[in-house]
């Protein structure tokens, strides 16, 4: 999957636009950073995992860098797409806009 397109994906299905940004730190299986916007709030999706984790789940989570409070976070066995699809993504955009 690709990470961008995933996130992209998931605020679309809402209503919501996401521009990507810049990549922060890449390492393969292990972590990946993306910088974005929603509505032009920044944020900032750390993937972790599944060689960085102990259970080797694929966790997602999403900070509001304006406030610096992590605002969403899921996680699961098979993929980040599914963890993807597992965020409480109605408390991440209420979050990110207001």
């Amino acid at each position: 999957m690709e990470m961008e397109a995933g996130v992209a994906r998931q605020f679309a299905t809402r209503g919501v636009t996401f521009i990507a940004g810049a990549r922060g730190p890449e390492i393969p299986d292990v972590l990946v950073t993306i910088y974005g916007a929603v509505d032009g709030n920044p944020l900032r999706v750390d993937f972790h995992g599944p060689k960085g984790v102990s259970d080797g789940s694929y966790i997602v989570l999403i900070f509001d860098l304006r406030t610096k409070n992590e605002v969403g976070n899921s996680s699961n066995s098979i993929s980040f797409d599914r963890a993807l699809d597992g965020m409480d993504w109605r408390n991440v955009i209420g979050a990110l806009t207001h």
